[in-house]
């Protein structure tokens, strides 16, 4: 019985949500992304697609079921929206299925916006199956993806059209960096595989990690611990208890600003974390990602930033000797990546008003 009430509120409150829009006469949008599950990197860029997709009401489409209820009442669909958006993080893979397959037969005019393609992250294996996305996307009206790499998974099921518009999230690129704060600070967030997780890595690949930490902290640097997610929080606490700062202020900002405020004055950010990496270019601060997923090769090479992405699932590929080298350079990085990130914001800001732009 509750949970057929929980049901019944829920519906409720998704057609008070759609009305207001509809009775104000506001156009309308569908968006599909990973935001509201307190994530900081989704949340960003459900934050980035409202900020670009300016005068649109943006409106989550997320349920297929739900989504055809609304229908029916003429609050989703054709009768409701003027378009369908594909937005981030990472949706071209089996999670996006079934709400793109909703849309398109809803014959909603459908695109992407920065998505990317492959595996999501954890609890998806690294190479999940794509085929049936070659036909779905032949439908849409245009795919602009994160990376090149991206791009070379699509191009490869003969999908036409695609383009590489950046990562969303590079919306928020600032017009000017900071310099680095004096005495040195560095950003560092990370992420150990959840407990039974089948595709992750070994916890102590991260080893190298901690001896970066160590070795900016007997430079005098100060450590900028800074998580994404409340799983973050946790692994930072043990990495800051490891490298013996037992007690250290884990900051969990819960909008982009408040974390470039944050990671702007820090010389460079160490992260596992994708956003973590794109919010940091955002700021013109150089990154190190340390890749558990292509998703996050994708993003640094389209900014060409491929010399400072570490594998994680490549031994061989040093964490320490990457940061230690990465330090040397900061500070010669921060305006070309910064430069970087602002490209990307125009193309995104090209992509969208052509798409929105009357015919």
């Amino acid at each position: 019985m509750r949970s057929l009430l929980d049901s019944v509120h829920r519906n409720v409150i998704a057609v008070q949500e759609r009305l207001v829009p509809l009775l104000e006469g506001r156009p309308r949008l569908a968006y599909v992304g990973g935001h509201g599950f307190q994530n900081l990197g989704d949340d960003a860029l459900f934050e980035a697609a409202r900020q670009v997709l300016d005068g649109f009401h943006v409106a989550t489409f997320r349920f297929p079921a739900r989504e055809m209820r609304l229908a029916r009442l003429g609050l989703s669909g054709s009768r409701y929206f003027q378009q369908f958006i594909l937005g981030g993080g990472t949706f071209i893979n089996p999670y996006g299925l079934p709400v793109a397959r909703t849309a398109l037969r809803q014959g909603l005019p459908a695109w992407t916006l920065g998505t990317g393609v492959g595996s999501a992250g954890f609890n998806m294996k690294p190479r999940p199956e794509l085929l049936e996305w070659r036909e779905l996307l032949r439908d849409f009206r245009a795919v602009g993806v994160r990376g090149p790499l991206s791009k070379a998974t699509l191009d490869a099921l003969n999908v036409p059209r695609v383009e590489v518009i950046g990562d969303l999230a590079l919306v928020f690129a600032r017009e000017a960096s900071e310099p680095p704060a004096l005495p040195r600070r560095f950003a560092v967030n990370t992420m150990l595989s959840p407990p039974g997780e089948k595709e992750g890595y070994p916890d102590e690949r991260l080893d190298g990690l901690a001896r970066a930490v160590q070795h900016f902290l007997a430079q005098g640097w100060e450590p900028v611990f800074v998580a994404m997610h409340d799983w973050d929080a946790l692994c930072l606490r043990r990495l800051a208890a490891t490298v013996g700062r037992e007690g250290a202020v884990i900051h969990e900002p819960k909008t982009a600003e408040a974390y470039m405020r944050l990671v702007g004055p820090c010389t460079l950010t160490l992260t596992v974390r994708l956003h973590a990496a794109v919010l940091s270019c955002c700021a013109g601060t150089p990154p190190l990602m340390l890749g558990y997923r292509e998703k996050c090769l994708d993003f640094m090479a389209s900014l060409g930033l491929e010399a400072w992405h570490v594998d994680l699932s490549s031994p061989e590929q040093d964490i320490f000797s990457r940061a230690l080298a990465l330090a040397e350079q900061a500070d010669g990085l921060r305006a070309t990546i910064l430069a970087r990130a602002q490209e990307r914001r125009r193309s995104i800001q090209e992509y969208v008003h052509t798409l929105l732009s009357p015919p």
